[in-house]
Formats: C-alpha cells, sequence, structure tokens
C-alpha cells in the first residue's frame, strides 16, 4: 500500500453539525415572528373595525330643468380701437392730447414738421403755373395760326399764292392746336401732381379718426417720424372708442346648438359688484374653432362709464330647450377615467359602485346626464383613493347646489 492510501480521510461531521445548527436557528425564528404577524393583523383587523367604513360627501341628484343656462368667463375689448402712425416723415412740431385724454372725431393730435415736402409742394405749384402760361401762349399762337391758314386758303383759290404756302398754313394750324392739346395735358398731369402733395403735406396734421379715449402715447415734441411698413414705424397713439364694449365669449359646441343673433344674455363682472349688465347676442362666428370646438359669440353692451376694456367678465346665456329633462350631476362628483366619464354611486347598502355616463351640457357648476343616472341617485362628491368599486362608505349627505 501506499503511503497516500494509508493516512486517514477528513471527517465531514463539523459540517453536518453546523448545518443543523443554523437551520434550528431559522426553525426558532420562525416560531417566534409567525405569532408576532398574526398579531399585527388581528391588531389591524380590529383597527378597521373600529374606525368603521371611510366617511364620504354625498349628495342626491335631482332632474334638471329642460330650460338650462349656462355660464361662460368672457373679455371685454373697446367698441373701436385702432394704433395711428404717420403717413409722412418728419419731426413732431407740437402735440396736444396725451394718455386718458378724450377726443372727439378730426381733433388734431400732432402736427409733423415736414419742409421737404412743404419745398415739393410750391414746387408743384409753381410748375402748374408755368403749365397754365404755356397753354395761354399756345392759344394766342394757334389763334394767330387759324386766321393765317384761313387767309392763305382764300388767296390760293384766287391763284395769288402757291398750293404748297397755303398747305404749310394749314399744317402750322394744326400743329398749334395739338400743342393746345399737349398743354392741357400737361396741366392735368400738375394739378394731380399738386393734389398728391397737398394731400400729403395733409398728413403732418394727425386727426383722431372717431371720438374716444387717448390709450398710450409713443412721441413727444421734437421726435422723428418717419413713414414705412408697421414694424419698422414708431406709433403715435392708441385711440379706442369705449362708450359701447363688445363682450366676447366662447361657447362649447355642446351649448353653440340653436344660439342666435338678438337672444338675452346677462353680463357680470367681479369686480362691480351687485351690477348686471342685461344684453343680447350681437352676432356669432357662424363656425366652430377647429382647434377648440367653440363658437365666438359677442354681446354688445353700452358702458356706464364703469367698464373697462380689457376685463373679465361673466356672461350668462339661456340654452334652447331639451326634449326630456336631465339628470344634473355635480361638477365635483363626475370622475374622469380611461374607460369614459363616471360616478359613484351607493346603494341601499352604501356600497359604492363606479358607473359609466353619457354627459350632454356642461353649464359650469353640473353637467347634464343623459344616460347612467336617475333621479334620486345618491353619488359621491370628490371621492379619494379609498373609494374603490365595492367598497363599503359612511356617507354624509350634502345639499345639492342649484346649477
Amino acid at each position: 500500500m501506499t503511503q497516500a492510501a494509508l493516512q486517514p480521510r477528513p471527517s465531514r461531521s463539523p459540517y453536518v453539525v453546523a448545518a443543523a445548527f443554523f437551520l434550528f436557528l431559522i426553525v426558532v425564528a420562525l416560531l417566534a415572528l409567525v405569532p408576532k404577524l398574526r398579531h399585527r393583523d388581528e391588531l389591524k383587523a380590529e383597527a378597521a373595525v373600529a374606525a368603521g367604513p371611510p366617511v364620504v360627501l354625498a349628495t342626491t341628484v335631482a332632474g334638471g330643468d329642460r330650460n338650462s343656462r349656462i355660464e361662460l368667463p368672457a373679455s371685454i375689448q373697446a367698441f373701436e380701437q385702432t394704433t395711428i402712425f404717420a403717413r409722412t416723415s418728419g419731426y413732431i412740431k407740437a402735440r396736444y392730447v396725451d394718455i386718458g385724454d378724450h377726443v372727439r372725431k378730426g381733433q388734431l393730435l400732432a402736427e409733423i414738421e415736414d419742409p421737404q415736402t412743404m419745398q415739393s409742394l410750391l414746387q408743384a405749384r409753381a410748375t402748374l403755373a408755368q403749365a397754365k402760361a404755356q397753354l395761354l401762349q399756345a392759344q394766342a399762337n394757334a389763334e394767330l395760326s387759324t386766321v393765317t391758314n384761313q387767309r392763305w386758303q382764300s388767296l390760293q383759290k384766287q391763284g395769288v399764292v402757291a398750293q404748297q404756302d397755303a398747305d404749310q398754313k394749314r399744317a402750322q394750324s394744326a400743329a398749334d392746336q395739338a400743342t393746345i392739346t399737349a398743354d392741357k395735358a400737361n396741366i392735368t398731369a400738375a394739378e394731380a401732381n399738386v393734389v398728391s402733395l397737398e394731400q400729403q403735406a395733409s398728413f403732418a396734421r394727425v386727426m383722431a379718426p372717431f371720438a374716444g379715449v387717448v390709450l398710450s402715447r409713443s412721441i413727444d415734441r421734437g421726435s422723428l417720424i418717419s413713414t414705412g411698413s408697421q414694424n419698422s414705424v414708431q406709433q403715435m397713439f392708441t385711440i379706442a372708442q369705449s362708450d359701447t364694449v363688445r363682450v366676447f365669449a366662447n361657447v362649447p359646441q355642446a351649448a353653440s346648438v340653436g344660439l342666435r343673433q338678438g337672444q338675452v344674455a346677462q353680463v357680470s363682472i367681479r369686480e362691480l359688484p351687485g351690477t348686471t349688465y342685461p344684453g343680447t347676442i350681437t352676432r356669432t362666428s357662424s363656425s366652430l374653432d377647429p382647434g377648440t370646438r367653440t363658437l365666438l359669440v359677442e354681446v354688445d353692451l353700452k358702458n356706464d362709464g364703469k367698464i373697462l376694456p380689457g376685463m373679465y367678465a361673466t356672461v350668462l346665456y339661456d340654452l334652447p330647450a331639451t326634449a326630456t329633462a336631465p339628470v344634473m350631476l355635480p361638477a365635483n362628483a363626475l370622475v374622469i377615467r380611461s374607460a369614459g366619464p363616471q360616478a359613484v354611486v351607493l346603494d341601499a347598502g352604501n356600497v359604492a359602485h363606479f358607473r359609466s355616463l353619457v354627459l350632454g351640457r356642461d353649464i359650469g357648476s353640473a353637467t347634464e346626464v343623459l344616460k347612467g343616472l336617475k333621479a334620486g341617485d345618491v353619488v359621491v362628491l370628490s371621492p379619494g383613493d379609498e373609494v374603490v368599486e365595492g367598497a363599503k362608505v359612511e356617507p354624509q349627505m350634502q345639499k345639492a347646489e342649484a346649477p
């Protein structure tokens, strides 16, 4: 036998003992932990039973009125508003109005000093006078040549003068008449040039296009003004006429059908509490905006001096009557999910159920429900995460607000 065969093999008994010891520790830990976990679950169950079902706010939905209204935000604009630019170049000679001044139509707002146009106008007038003098001279020459031609034609018939000389006199008379026609055309052109320069010179006096209020002023005496496109020219004034104001609102598609000119509307402004302005729909865009699916509606109001252009307002419209009275769901009871609009309805045992809805018109504080609810159903208001399908809840009934 070899020496390697005679050596003793290592014993595995220490590893077996260590493994058995660790297994024993795991068993002991499980025996100690399982009762604690079971006790914790029991405490949670007892706490849940003691706390009871979650408390939720709920209300009873009621049937709406066939004749409903819609309340929409709106913006107020001046009836007319324009920015005034210069039509001639020069320096501001005088400015007669400032921001906030009330102006009448045709009132002088400012004067522009434009010597170049004035000199061109003087030159044009002189050219016109010269053309008129040339016409007088041409008429005198034509009168003389006409008389001379008549005499030479008579002498030629008597045989006193040659035919060629008589023909020359006739041609000279015709040429003088043509000169008169040309001079008259020159006068017409000179008069048109004078009128054009006079109109250009009149632009030096900047007038108000309509009665209104000066909203902005961008010039002072001595400011340089130049003509050109609006993008490169400094504006002079902004004037708005606000005796009558326009109120614009965007009506959703669901409420746009049936709106027409002459329909009654009520306008209120938060900064003017207690004041409601009656009005009528003056015009509509007669087309929905493809981006927002809304109809632009305008209401014109007589301004009592308190309404300022640029204010926000609220417009209340009467909507056309529906065939049946819809159910009105409060806005905070509507739940929007991937499956569509829903509401949480409580049964007789106060168990929550999610119910799909078919909506009608949105009137702000409430939404019409065409299908999915009936009058008398109890719905949860602002349901939280604890309200799930089949969960039992404790409702606190709230009185539904009138839409």
